[in-house]
C-alpha cells in the first residue's frame, strides 16, 4: 500500500512539472516526424540496417534525456528543497523513495521510446529481434535511471551532475549518427548482425548498471543521505 501511494504522488509531482511536460511533447512530436518519414520511404535509401541504428539512438536518446529531466524536476529537486529530508523524517526508507522514483520516472520517460519503436516495428516489419533489441533497451533504461537516482541522492553539485548526462547522451546520439557507416560497414566486415550486436552492447552495459547499482541500493541508508548537503551549483 505504502508502495503505491509513493509511485502516486511520484506520478503527480512528475506530471506538475512544465518542463517535463514541454519535454516529453517535444519528444513525441519528433518521434511521429521520424515515423512519417518512415512511412513516406524518405530513409528507403539507407538500409534498413541504418534504420534500426537510428531507431536505437532515438530510443536510449529520448529515454535517457526525459529520464535526466526527470531526475533534476524529482529527485534532486527533492533534495534540494528539503522535502527528501520531511519524507525521511517521516518513517519512510530512502530505498523506497528512490524505488518509487526510479519506477515512475522509467514509465514515462518511456513514453516516447515507445512510440518509435512501435511506429518503426509496424511500418518497416522487423521481426522478433526488434522486439528483444527494444526489449533490452528499456532494461538498460531502467538500470540506467536506478543507477543515477542512487549516485544523486549523494551528490553535492547537481548542476554539473545534470550537464553532464546530457551532453554524455546528446554526443553519444551524435556520435552514433556520423559514424553509423562506419559501425555497419565493420559488423558487416566481421559478418556479424547489427540487431545482434546492439542486443550484445546493451546486455553488457545492463548488467554492469544492474550489478552496481542493485550493490549500491542495498547499501543506502537514511542517515548517510541525509549528511549530505548540496547546491545547485
Amino acid at each position: 500500500m505504502k508502495d503505491k501511494a509513493l509511485n502516486k504522488a511520484s506520478s503527480y509531482l512528475i506530471f506538475r512539472d512544465r518542463e517535463v511536460i514541454i519535454n516529453t511533447v517535444l519528444f513525441l512530436v519528433i518521434a511521429f516526424a521520424y515515423l512519417l518519414g518512415l512511412y513516406k520511404f524518405l530513409f528507403a535509401n539507407k538500409g534498413e540496417d541504418f534504420i534500426i541504428l537510428m531507431t536505437y539512438a532515438l530510443i536510449l536518446g529520448f529515454g535517457i534525456i526525459g529520464s535526466n529531466t526527470i531526475l533534476v524536476n524529482l529527485s534532486l529537486r527533492d533534495k534540494l528543497s528539503g522535502r527528501l529530508e520531511f519524507l525521511l523524517g517521516t518513517g519512510l526508507d530512502v530505498r523506497e523513495i528512490v524505488k518509487a522514483y526510479s519506477i515512475e520516472n522509467w514509465r514515462i520517460s518511456s513514453l516516447p521510446s515507445f512510440v518509435i519503436f512501435f511506429g518503426t516495428y509496424v511500418i518497416c516489419d522487423l521481426g522478433k529481434s526488434f522486439v528483444a533489441l527494444y526489449l533490452s533497451c528499456i532494461a538498460l533504461h531502467y538500470f540506467l535511471i536506478l543507477t543515477l537516482n542512487v549516485m544523486a541522492m549523494y551528490r553535492k553539485n547537481f548542476k554539473f551532475f545534470k550537464n553532464i548526462v546530457f551532453f554524455t547522451t546528446s554526443l553519444g546520439i551524435y556520435l552514433l549518427g556520423n559514424f553509423s557507416g562506419r559501425i555497419l560497414n565493420f559488423l558487416g566486415s566481421i559478418n556479424l548482425g547489427l540487431n545482434i550486436f546492439l542486443i550484445l552492447v546493451n546486455v553488457i552495459l545492463g548488467l554492469g548498471l544492474a550489478v552496481y547499482s542493485l550493490y549500491q541500493y542495498r547499501k543506502m541508508d537514511n542517515e548517510k543521505v541525509m549528511e549530505v548537503s548540496s547546491v545547485w551549483s
